[in-house]
């Protein structure tokens, strides 16, 4: 088989697992986003005493200002390109979460020694794993998305995710392929340490309540609103809810181009690491918003320029840090100082 074959039958393999069932774009989690939309479009147009119909749900839903937007149609361009890194990143998350575990496994036992695996009710098992894998996961997203808006090198990646001047749910695969993989390196390093450390608590083996083959919680988020984060159908979580879960209004207000939003809002499904560090903001009410990084979008107006551009700024960063680190050493005594927070904190 000649390279070309090859590549061609790889380009196709990846491509069908984005289509999976059990894929995040599967006909499972994007029937169920729009199950949920229709719930939600109804109920809404009831409790406003409004008439309900197919044509104003598809004119509410799929705005035409939207779909045809020149922002949608670079998503759909970014969408196709992204399909095989984001199904090979997820292949190396995997890959990763399961080295992590091995050595997390193999640190722990030369620590403290073999031992018999704890005997605990199935159920019990099943329910901590569940819990501390999505913690995990969660802690690794919000860790991988912090660094990539705090420290400059990383956002001039990450800008092109927030260049998106209007949200449909092409836009998650809206992302550097950079990012993606640094994402995914991230999140199999932590979920990699816990499946190590309840490998040795509970024996080989040990797994969280699926749905779909993945984590039940995180996987049950995917389906109903995981997809409307990207969208501009504001479904607000306040109180308590709030602080615990993120909801579309929460994903889009990280999106907004207004300074008392920046940085705000970086989990993916769970709010609490937001919580915990101070970078939670809870829409309490419906928000004007508008999207995009202002004039700097004209950096990602093709497919080609969205992915050379920012190497280009990222090493123009990297080098003027490099030139002030001497300096930087003298001063401090040898410590180097906090990274500066990215353009879109420093505006605000």
């Amino acid at each position: 088989m000649d390279f070309f074959a090859w590549a061609w039958i790889t380009i196709l393999g990846r491509l069908q697992t984005v289509f999976n069932a059990d894929s995040p774009y599967g006909p499972v989690a994007l029937g169920g986003a729009l199950v949920f939309t229709v719930i939600f479009y109804v109920d809404a147009r009831r409790r406003r005493g409004r008439r309900v119909s197919v044509a104003g749900f598809l004119k509410s839903i799929f705005p035409s200002r939207i779909l045809w937007h020149p922002s949608s149609r670079l998503d759909l361009r970014l969408w196709i390109a992204n399909t095989v890194v984001f199904a090979s990143a997820y292949a190396m998350l995997a890959i990763g979460g399961f080295l992590w575990r091995d050595a997390t496994l193999n640190v722990m036992q030369w620590a403290f020694g073999s031992h018999a695996a704890a005997v605990w009710p199935v159920w019990a098992i099943l329910a901590i794993t569940t819990l501390l894998e999505l913690l995990a996961y969660e802690f690794g997203y919000w860790l991988a998305h912090y660094l990539f808006h705090a420290v400059p090198a990383l956002w001039e990646f990450h800008k092109v995710h927030h260049s998106a001047e209007v949200l449909t749910p092409l836009t998650e695969m809206r992302t550097h392929p950079v990012e993606i993989i640094a994402f995914m390196n991230v999140i199999g390093f932590f979920t990699g340490i816990v499946f190590g450390a309840m490998t040795y608590a509970f024996g080989p083996g040990v797994r969280p309540f699926t749905l779909l083959n993945a984590n039940a919680v995180l996987m049950l988020f995917i389906v109903t609103i995981g997809h409307l984060r990207h969208t501009h159908i504001w479904i607000p979580f306040t109180g308590l809810a709030g602080r615990l879960l993120q909801s579309p209004a929460h994903h889009q207000i990280h999106h907004s181009d207004q300074p008392r939003h920046f940085n705000k809002n970086l989990g993916f499904a769970l709010a609490v690491w937001d919580w915990l560090f101070g970078t939670l903001y809870i829409p309490e009410k419906h928000e004007k918003i508008t999207f995009g990084v202002g004039a700097e979008h004209v950096r990602f107006d093709s497919v080609l320029r969205t992915f050379a551009a920012p190497f280009a700024y990222s090493a123009a960063h990297l080098a003027r840090w490099a030139g002030g680190l001497p300096a930087r050493l003298r001063r401090g005594g040898g410590a180097v100082s906090q990274p500066a927070p990215n353009a879109r904190a420093s505006e605000g």
